[in-house]
């Protein structure tokens, strides 16, 4: 069955269950009236990412054109919600559903600027800093309150 909207006409791969395209004709709705993705779109932007969330790159969506849908989750469209629910918004697909997911991640740290910390943190351990300090007696703890240390670990 041929799925038909304003802007976009879908039909399931040969083969796929009904259950299954019920599910996807269901989501492609709502990713339609919410971004204005189109079913092609939204597989275009699953396979340009292989599959897999943006993000993590370890979870793996299920795949548009399985006709037995198997697999966890859809991956979610991702979208800056500065610029709000419009298809110039969108982002990426990223890995939701639970609360350690890409998704959650993203909508924790919100800026650029904290994911830059985080990187800063995975990448150069700035705590190394202050304790290698503390171990050549260049700072002691009580200077430590006083001191600019927040400045000298990050960018700013």
């Amino acid at each position: 069955m041929t799925e038909q909207t304003n802007s976009f006409t879908w039909t399931p791969p040969d083969g796929m269950e009904k259950s299954v395209a019920a599910g996807w004709r269901t989501f492609y709705r709502h990713v339609f009236s919410t971004y204005g993705l189109t079913p092609e779109e939204y597989r275009a932007l699953y396979l340009a990412q292989r599959g897999r969330c943006f993000i993590c790159r370890t979870a793996k969506g299920v795949h548009p054109d399985d006709p037995r849908g198997r697999g966890g989750r859809r991956l979610g469209v991702d979208h800056n919600h500065a610029v709000g629910f419009t298809r110039s918004a969108v982002r990426a697909l990223v890995c939701t559903g639970g609360d350690r997911t890409c998704n959650r991640v993203l909508g924790w740290l919100k800026t650029p600027e904290a994911f830059h910390r985080g990187a800063q943190v995975l990448t150069l351990a700035p705590a190394q800093s202050v304790l290698n300090l503390m171990e050549e007696n260049k700072i002691f703890s009580k200077e430590i309150q006083d001191a600019d240390l927040l400045g000298m670990l990050t960018d700013g």
